[in-house]
C-alpha cells in the first residue's frame, strides 16, 4: 500500500471554505427580498426619453451592477467551497484505498461526476464518503464487502440535510412561488429561511465529517510511522 498522505491542511481549507459559503448563504437570504425585487426590475429596465430620465438610468445601472456582483460573488464562494471539499475527498479517498484491500464501490472519477450525473447523484457521493469512513475508522473494513459495513449516522444526517436544503426544498419553493412576487411574499421569505437552516446544518455536518475522517486517518498515519500506539 502507498504511504498515507497528510490530510490536515486540506481539511482545514475545506472546513474554512464551507464556513465562508455558509456565511454567504446567510447574507444572500437576508438580502433576498431586496435582491429579488431588483432582479425583477432589471428584467424591465428604465427608459431614456429625455435628459431628466438620465439620473434614474444611472441609478438603475449602478444597482444592476451591484446585484450582478452579488450573484457572481455567491457563485464564486460556492465554487471555492465545492473545489476545496473535492480536493480533500480525493486525498482522503487515496488514503482510504491504502488502508484496506477491500475495493471501494465507485471509481475515483465519480468523486466529481457523481455530484452532477442526474439521478445517481442522489446516492453516489454519500456512498463514496461512506467507503472512506469505513476504511479510515479504527479497525478499518471488517468484512469482504465495503458496502455492507455499518454506516455512520453522522454521514446520514449530513446527506439528508444536503439533499433537502439544496435539492428538494429549492425545487418545492420554485413550484410554490413561481407565479407570485417573492420579494413581497412573507411565506417565500420564511420558506427561504427554513431552507437556509437545513443548508447551514448540512455545512456544519459536512465539516464534522471532514474533521472526523481526517482525525482517523492522521491517527492511522501516526501509528504507521511509529509515532503513536494503535
Amino acid at each position: 500500500p502507498r504511504p498515507l498522505r497528510p490530510l490536515r491542511e486540506s481539511a482545514v481549507v475545506a472546513v474554512t471554505a464551507l464556513g465562508a459559503a455558509a456565511l454567504a448563504e446567510i447574507i444572500w437570504v437576508l438580502a433576498g427580498p431586496g435582491l429579488a425585487s431588483m432582479l425583477d426590475r432589471m428584467s424591465e429596465g428604465p427608459s431614456l426619453r429625455s435628459v431628466e430620465d438620465l439620473l434614474p438610468v444611472v441609478t438603475f445601472l449602478v444597482r444592476a451592477l451591484g446585484t450582478s456582483a452579488a450573484v457572481v460573488w455567491l457563485f464564486l464562494v460556492r465554487a471555492v467551497a465545492a473545489i476545496a471539499f473535492l480536493v480533500w475527498l480525493f486525498r482522503a479517498r487515496a488514503n482510504a484505498e491504502s488502508l484496506t484491500p477491500v475495493p471501494h464501490r465507485w471509481f475515483r472519477i465519480l468523486i466529481v461526476l457523481g455530484w452532477i450525473l442526474p439521478v445517481v447523484n442522489w446516492w453516489i457521493p454519500k456512498q463514496i464518503v461512506d467507503d472512506v469512513w469505513a476504511s479510515s475508522r479504527p479497525g478499518g473494513v471488517r468484512g469482504e464487502h465495503i458496502g455492507r459495513e455499518a454506516h455512520s449516522g453522522l454521514i446520514w444526517s449530513w446527506w439528508l440535510s444536503w439533499l433537502l436544503g439544496t435539492g428538494v426544498l429549492p425545487l418545492v419553493g420554485v413550484l410554490l412561488f413561481a407565479t407570485g412576487d417573492r420579494s413581497s411574499s412573507g411565506g417565500a421569505f420564511w420558506f427561504d429561511v427554513f431552507t437556509l437552516v437545513l443548508t447551514l446544518a448540512a455545512a456544519a455536518l459536512a465539516g464534522k465529517v471532514i474533521l472526523r475522517i481526517t482525525e482517523a486517518q492522521e491517527d492511522r498515519r501516526a501509528w504507521a510511522a511509529g509515532i503513536s500506539p494503535p
